[in-house]
């Protein structure tokens, strides 16, 4: 059993000492990714633009510095960088992410999630010490179709709203880099994760951050789309994915490849019933309103597979349901008690190590 936990974390013995490049190191996953890579031992270097949620921000809670704030779409700016720090992996998180917005501001979303993304990847063609590019991507740049059972990397890409539009482009613009890569000797891969929670996720318009706000300041709770289901997976178990690819794909000898993460189908559950648990965890019960009012198209069902995952990357789930709920919880429990938030996010890392040792 040792050797099968071993096969689905990160390794320090690779990370350690690595020069390793983030773009949007400030969102809610790239601070958490900053954060393991750090206790990794790998030397992180910094791309973002704004904090993406103000007044609170995770990357703000966790480092407490100043932002020096930079575009994937100043090109020149991008590049320079890149070829200074001289990193070996990139990981590209710089998005616009939220779907409402993208709905409301189109163009702003296509220029960040196309044409950044094409920034990014022609900055590393140019950077001699880059070997890998890990596009970050959601299981939400697939072409709807309510028919499947779930969505597989071999499913249509597509998009039925702006925010998925932009995102499936993204994956057709990082395939497209292919030759250019090969040539090069270097590697891609694109990893197309679920609806990711966690601890220290601000963002307005998003479930979890909707229902601490709720909590917290004892207020009714208004859902909207109560009955669809989203892929529900914790930060942790999604990072997990990301450098388990990455070290993965950075030894093997392909140019392009892709994974989806996502939990367990059964674990796939609706907003209302996510919203009900959480609620439970904190011994809370806030009214919850059922919105009626549509502002903006979401597809009303995300179901995804990992099976190709778990069979080439040995990855899976460590954390069931339960402590995906009680993980985001805790968090934010601490962080209302005014705990030292980077040492308590170590801390949940390491017992993400400790669950993983006893999970089969």
């Amino acid at each position: 059993m040792a050797n099968v936990v071993k096969n689905i974390l990160p390794k320090k013995n690779f990370w350690n000492k690595k020069k390793i490049f983030l773009t949007g190191h400030t969102s809610f996953k790239g601070s958490w990714l900053k954060l393991w890579l750090e206790y990794l031992g790998s030397k992180v270097y910094g791309y973002s633009i704004d904090y993406p949620s103000r007044p609170k921000c995770l990357h703000k809670i966790l480092y407490k510095k100043k932002l020096n704030s930079q575009s994937i779409l100043d090109y020149d700016k991008l590049r320079k960088k890149i070829s200074f720090e001289k990193p070996e992996i990139v990981f590209h998180l710089a998005a616009q992410s939220i779907v409402s917005n993208a709905s409301k501001k189109p163009l702003d979303s296509y220029m960040t999630n196309i044409i950044g993304t094409a920034s990014v990847l022609e900055a590393c063609a140019q950077s001699k010490s880059t070997k890998l590019v890990v596009i970050i991507t959601t299981d939400k740049c697939y072409n709807e179709n309510q028919n499947l059972k779930y969505y597989t990397e071999k499913s249509a890409l597509g998009g039925s709203e702006p925010y998925s539009a932009s995102k499936a482009s993204a994956e057709l613009i990082s395939k497209s880099y292919f030759l250019k890569y090969k040539n090069l000797k270097k590697k891609i891969i694109t990893l197309r994760a679920g609806n990711v929670i966690g601890g220290g996720d601000w963002k307005k318009n998003r479930l979890v951050p909707d229902i601490i706000n709720s909590i917290f300041n004892n207020k009714s709770l208004t859902l909207r789309n109560h009955n669809f289901i989203r892929p529900w997976i914790h930060v942790l178990d999604c990072l997990n994915g990301y450098l388990t690819a990455s070290e993965y794909a950075y030894k093997k000898n392909y140019t392009f490849n892709s994974w989806n993460l996502a939990p367990p189908l059964e674990n796939q559950i609706n907003v209302f019933d996510l919203t009900k648990k959480m609620l439970l965890q904190f011994r809370k019960k806030n009214e919850i309103r059922k919105s009626s009012k549509k502002s903006f198209y979401e597809s009303k069902r995300l179901n995804l597979s990992s099976i190709k995952a778990k069979k080439e990357l040995k990855w899976k789930n460590i954390l069931n349901q339960k402590n995906t709920i009680s993980y985001t919880c805790d968090w934010y429990y601490e962080y209302f008690k005014k705990s030292d938030m980077k040492l308590y996010s170590i801390n949940q890392i390491k017992n993400f190590y400790k669950t993983a040792a006893k999970t089969k």
